[in-house]
């Protein structure tokens, strides 16, 4: 009987994912669209943050000089900095749709996967779309919430900012997940709920993604070879499924 897939079973897609990508010279250019968008609007983001958010602090504490105010300033901009990288990753995402479900139809075939009927390109933006604002509704009350404990706790940093940083994971981690479940005709009821059912190896697959976004090198990465991982994991569940005993008689 196979093994339920659990944490180690996400954290092993991803790796799959990224050693995959690596060896596979026909995905690279698809992972070159998501990558592009990514340096445009991630870095844009994170540049204005790093330029105005500081200031942004000082008028509203004062021009207090003290450690606290110094303090602040670094923690809400690494807030902002992290907002702005999640901004970037919903901008991008949708946007390079196509090529990441291309990266998906590929990874699918490598793996043995039933060939999956190609759909609009219309689609694929749509789809992205509705992941995105799925996975933020969930996600983005937890972040703000993370967000205002740095500003009036700043002290609870060494918690909140491993915490964002969690959050942030496990949003991509839906978003990535959408893909091989959307190609695959289900409706976002069915695809909740599968995530629900195997929360221990998504949750895997999240500390993975965030463990990538500690290495600048691998984080540019994340969208390709994690929807890679990704389609891997999903692969994994659904060769599982497959095999469960039948229940009655």
């Amino acid at each position: 009987m196979a093994t339920r897939p659990g944490l180690t079973t996400g954290l092993k897609s991803l790796l799959g994912g990224f050693a995959w990508l690596f060896t596979t010279p026909g995905a690279w250019p698809f992972a070159t669209v998501p990558l592009l968008l990514l340096f445009a609007v991630g870095g844009t983001l994170a540049a204005l943050s790093i330029s105005f958010v500081p200031d942004l602090v000082e008028r509203f504490m004062g021009t207090g000089e003290g450690i606290g105010v110094g303090a602040l300033k670094i923690l809400v901009t690494a807030a902002a900095v992290v907002l702005s990288s999640l901004l970037a990753f919903a901008l991008a995402q949708p946007l390079s749709g196509p090529a990441l479900e291309r990266i998906v139809r590929m990874q699918e075939a490598s793996l043995g996967a039933p060939t999956r009927a190609p759909t609009p390109f219309w689609l694929d933006i749509v789809r992205s779309l509705k992941s995105v604002l799925i996975g933020y509704a969930f996600g983005f009350p937890a972040a703000v919430l993370l967000l205002l404990l740095s500003v009036v706790l700043p002290f609870a940093a060494v918690v909140t900012v491993p915490l964002k940083l969690l959050v942030a994971a496990f949003i991509i981690a839906w978003d990535l997940c959408d893909y091989p479940l959307s190609i695959r005709g289900m409706r976002v009821r069915e695809r909740v709920r599968i995530i629900g059912r195997y929360k221990s190896a998504v949750l895997g697959f999240s500390l993975g993604l965030a463990l990538a976004g500690l290495v600048p090198c691998l984080l540019f990465l994340v969208l390709p070879a994690g929807v890679a991982g990704a389609t891997r994991l999903l692969f994994a569940i659904e060769h599982y499924e497959k095999n469960l005993p039948m229940r009655g008689g």
